[in-house]
């Protein structure tokens, strides 16, 4: 019997039988069901009534799809804003916490901004809209308050006699990109058009989006 060397036995030793499978070149899908899947975006998220955007008539008023695809959960302190309800404008006197109800498939950095389009009424809005918070180069969508305030906060403060204002947020993508405030930000905080400002971030439509009344609190007193 040919005795085995101890080389073979080092080459025998090391050898699996088998071999290694190659990592595969495509990444997994999120594990988050597709139900949610509703754009061309590729986005998993809470599901939002495509109704609610056209009977506010922001759709129209925005220049905005018919629907955004996700919803933004708005948190002033303890209280929980819901959307397409009123608020008073002293509960929104500091900047809230933002987040998206769901996932989307795209890469930080992400953009969050916060108009009113009734400036200085709805029915006259000569002004539209009015810029009242900015905020770039946000890391995640579950913080979409954390990121370079560009514009801010300015809370709601209408104007006695002006009836109720729409407070709208809206979350971008930006498209893989960190933006300087400087090229994103207005001059001035009337006249804010959303359109050039998706534009200059290179981000289509909104991803997300939430808005809510709130009156001049001695006119909204008086109508309760």
């Amino acid at each position: 019997m040919m005795p085995v060397l101890p080389s073979t036995l080092l080459l025998l030793t090391l050898w699996s039988g088998t071999e290694a499978e190659a990592p595969s070149s495509k990444p997994e899908p999120p594990s988050k069901s597709r139900q949610g899947l509703n754009s061309e975006d590729d986005t998993w998220l809470q599901p939002v009534s495509e109704d609610v955007w056209k009977t506010s008539e922001l759709a129209y008023d925005l220049s905005l799809p018919d629907t955004i695809y996700g919803e933004l959960k708005v948190r002033y302190g303890d209280m929980t804003v819901a959307r397409d309800t009123m608020v008073m404008p002293t509960a929104t006197s500091e900047a809230p916490e933002v987040s998206l109800k769901g996932a989307i498939n795209c890469m930080p950095p992400f953009a969050l901004v916060m108009v009113d389009p009734d400036v200085p009424s709805r029915e006259q809005p000569t002004e539209r809209s009015r810029v009242h918070w900015m905020v770039l180069n946000a890391n995640s969508t579950e913080r979409l308050h954390e990121g370079e305030e560009a514009v801010p906060y300015s809370g709601p403060s209408p104007p006695e006699g002006t009836g109720p204002h729409r407070y709208v947020f809206l979350a971008y993508c930006q498209s893989g990109k960190w933006v300087s405030s400087d090229d994103i930000a207005p001059k001035r905080r009337n006249k804010f058009e959303l359109g050039d400002f998706a534009a200059n971030l290179n981000a289509g439509n909104a991803f997300g989006g939430t808005f809510f009344y709130a009156e001049n609190a001695n006119q909204y007193g008086r109508n309760l």
